[in-house]
């Protein structure tokens, strides 16, 4: 079909607004993602999301409302996540380095080890304290950013292991967090950390989420982002607490394994490996080269279908 030339210019006009939107986006992605340092209105909104989250959002699927969840945790911790035996975590100093909701903390005090839960937001701390105060009374909540984790550490020893797990990609400075994070581990002791991936999403598609999320953050009442959550949630209720964590956050930065291992080298961490086949990655390390007691102590990598896919696969 051939258009006259008031549509031609039209189609035009519109291929070249439509350019220009895009370059723009791909703009303000470069500097929200920056790892050194985020835009602060940007890293601002990522905090806020989160204290709105952990305070009016906690319950959901794979959370510790969720029967299943909290009754698998600690093996989600041992067999899938980190792939340690369980009875190594007796008595260890652990770091749970953003500790959002505590379902971490909670698995990892069930398992026996002494937990300092450190998060930017004091809700996150609300949630965590409600879920271990009563397994542990000496475990600690310090409401701290990850980058400035040593002013607010202190008094404390270096920990047997550092758990970070889906934080250090949201924080205003992913440079500065994953320094500080990786100063707390003990000569001998592990860090696990779960970050974004870039394998599990190209670029293109990244922008368009990001997209989907400058849109989310746009709309006036919760009213409609509870309506847009749900849409996105294939009309479940009980997937708002992980839509929002999805489309709430502006900042979501996405890494390629090579680069965090290299990051993880320089500060003398060794036997640096995915503990399993996502293209998210999950990534234990030790520090220094005393590894040979620790590796006693390592599972092979889980074969099953991972927990995540647990409720949709129901």
């Amino acid at each position: 079909m051939f258009l006259n030339l008031k549509e031609k210019i039209k189609f035009l006009k519109t291929r070249a607004d439509k350019k220009e939107v895009d370059a723009l986006y791909k703009l303000l992605y470069k500097l929200v993602h920056n790892v050194d340092n985020s835009l602060d209105l940007t890293s601002s909104q990522t905090e806020e999301s989160f204290s709105f989250q952990w305070d009016k959002l906690s319950k959901g699927e794979y959370m510790l409302s969720d029967p299943w969840f909290k009754s698998e945790v600690e093996r989600i911790i041992c067999e899938e996540e980190i792939l340690v035996k369980k009875e190594w975590f007796k008595d260890k100093k652990v770091l749970d380095a953003g500790c959002g909701g505590g379902r971490w903390s909670y698995g990892l005090t069930k398992l026996g080890a002494n937990v300092t839960a450190v998060d930017i937001n004091q809700s996150a701390l609300e949630r965590t304290k409600e879920a271990i105060i009563g397994l542990n009374p000496e475990s600690r909540f310090i409401q701290s950013p990850l980058e400035t984790l040593g002013e607010s550490l202190r008094d404390q020893q270096k920990f047997d292991l550092v758990w970070s797990w889906g934080v250090v990609h949201h924080c205003k400075s992913f440079t500065k967090s994953f320094d500080e994070i990786s100063n707390q581990v003990k000569e001998g002791g592990l860090i696990y950390l779960y970050l974004y991936g870039r394998e599990s999403l190209d670029f293109n598609a990244d922008l368009n989420l990001f997209k989907d999320r400058v849109y989310y953050n746009s709309l006036s009442s919760w009213d409609e982002k509870k309506s847009f959550l749900i849409e996105k949630g294939n009309g479940n209720p009980e997937r708002v607490h992980q839509m929002h964590d999805i489309y709430s956050p502006l900042l979501n930065r996405r890494l390629d394994f090579e680069y965090v291992k290299g990051l993880l080298e320089k500060k003398g961490f060794t036997s640096i490996v995915r503990t399993n086949s996502s293209t998210e990655l999950h990534i234990r390390a030790i520090k220094g080269n005393n590894s040979q007691e620790l590796e006693n102590y390592f599972l092979q990598p889980f074969s099953g279908d991972s927990w995540m896919n647990y409720h949709e696969n129901k």
